[in-house]
């Protein structure tokens, strides 16, 4: 719903829930959207009479006061004999306006860019002005007062010109913005700092808005991508993640004591050896049997785990120690 059909169906609803008057009950307060004060927006049963202009209503978003006498005497030279003051010294009559500030702009701008070019999502577009936009009040009786006519972006440098045509009342103003216009683009940042070796869970990530010109591919734009894995070094909360920041999280350290399997003909053999490297899933080490006192690769499995291989000779070192 556009700024001055919210606006008028406010004054519509507030009208509407007034309670029922007796024909020439003069209004104490007045609210109308256009430039001229009706005998109907002062006595609500004016009947075919309502249309008929009273006075000049005040500037656009002002208030001012009328002599209750003076509605009542134009209103009864307009013919419309039950006119009275009900004991009103004064009347209060208020213009309708729509105020047009930043935000509305944003707006304005944003639609018409994306008007221009289909592809854009506009969540993604950030826009900023060259200073504060000057505060508008544009004529709440016109159904779209604020229209972008003329714009010229730059999606590379974000440089923005837009000329904008505003109803202000009685005239037709233009008026020129100048800003930035930037498409974003969402990837993620840590939330709190991690250490090096701590494993990710989306708990640690919150979305970061970057330039899209600035996106690399090496930042990380799915979270799902690196949870699970751990931080290769310590990183620092609100910076972009970059997916080199992240590796396959270390299972078996070096001098850890592991258990070292075999699984055939639906037996698993195992011994106690240790690990003579570091591996992540899926790494071959060497692990030092503590029985055999020998050494044998196998497959790092899980934290603490490690497979040998099917090497017939690898086997037999194991089988040698299993009892």
């Amino acid at each position: 719903m556009s700024f001055t059909r919210t606006i008028l169906a406010l004054a519509l609803l507030m009208s509407a829930t007034l309670p029922a008057v007796a024909a020439g009950t003069l209004r104490s307060e007045v609210q109308v959207a256009a430039a001229i004060v009706t005998l109907g927006d002062f006595y609500p049963d004016a009947g075919p009479l309502a249309a008929t202009p009273l006075f000049r209503a005040p500037d656009l978003g002002t208030r001012g006061t009328v002599p209750a006498a003076m509605v009542a005497e134009r209103a009864r030279a307009a013919g419309y004999a039950a006119a009275g003051t009900d004991g009103l010294r004064q009347v209060t009559v208020e213009r309708l306006a729509v105020t047009i500030g930043t935000s509305e702009l944003e707006t304005a701008i944003r639609a018409a860019l994306v008007e221009r070019h289909p592809q854009l999502d506009p969540e993604a577009l950030e826009i900023a002005f060259t200073g504060a936009p000057e505060i508008i009040r544009a004529d709440a009786s016109i159904p779209d007062p604020l229209r972008v006519t003329a714009i010229n972006w730059h999606p590379a440098s974000g440089r923005l010109s837009a000329r904008l045509q505003i109803h202000t009342g009685a005239r037709l103003e233009s008026r020129q913005v100048t800003g930035t216009a930037t498409e974003m683009a969402t990837v993620f940042a840590a939330a709190a700092p991690l250490d090096r070796g701590a494993i990710v869970t989306a708990a640690d990530l919150k979305p970061h808005r970057i330039p899209r010109s600035r996106l690399t591919g090496q930042q990380v734009a799915d979270m799902a991508a690196i949870a699970g894995l751990a931080a290769r070094r310590s990183i620092r909360p609100g910076r972009p993640l970059m997916k080199t920041d992240f590796e396959e999280p270390t299972l078996v350290r070096r001098g850890d004591k592991i258990t070292l399997y075999y699984r055939v003909a639906g037996m698993t053999l195992t011994t106690i050896g240790q690990a003579l490297a570091n591996g992540t899933d899926g790494d071959v080490i060497d692990v030092l049997n503590l029985q055999s006192r020998r050494t044998v690769s196998g497959t790092v499995k899980a934290r603490g785990q490690v497979e040998v291989g099917l090497a017939r000779h690898r086997m037999a070192q194991l089988q040698e120690t299993i009892r």
